[in-house]
């Protein structure tokens, strides 16, 4: 059974490895427990200050979907999500990369 990156966060949250909303992602971030941060499309103004804190502590972040997919799919429609388990993290960004090449338009497409 194939796992896609959105299955994976259901997991995550299931298990109770994630966090959602902006002062719960910044709070993570700060207090080092954050091992990926994920931001959606519409995230708004707050994206570039969370990411400054992303880069300053060298803590992972990626964009993914929109909080409506999230909404449908894991039943948050959170922008702002900050994972707490290494592997975790590690296979959410595995399976992030192996869609954005299955994503990769083709020549002649």
């Amino acid at each position: 059974m194939r796992l896609t990156f959105l299955t994976l966060m259901g997991f995550a949250k299931k298990a109770n490895k994630i966090v959602y909303g902006m002062s719960n992602c910044q709070n993570a971030v700060r207090k080092d427990k954050a091992k990926l941060v994920i931001i959606t499309a519409d995230a708004g103004k707050n994206r570039k200050k969370i990411i400054r804190e992303c880069q300053s502590l060298n803590i992972p972040f990626l964009e993914y979907g929109n909080k409506d997919l999230f909404l449908r799919s894991i039943g948050n429609p959170a922008c702002y999500w900050a994972v707490l388990s290494q592997g975790i993290a590690v296979e959410l960004m595995r399976e992030f990369e192996k869609e954005k090449v299955r994503d990769k338009p083709k020549w002649g497409d």
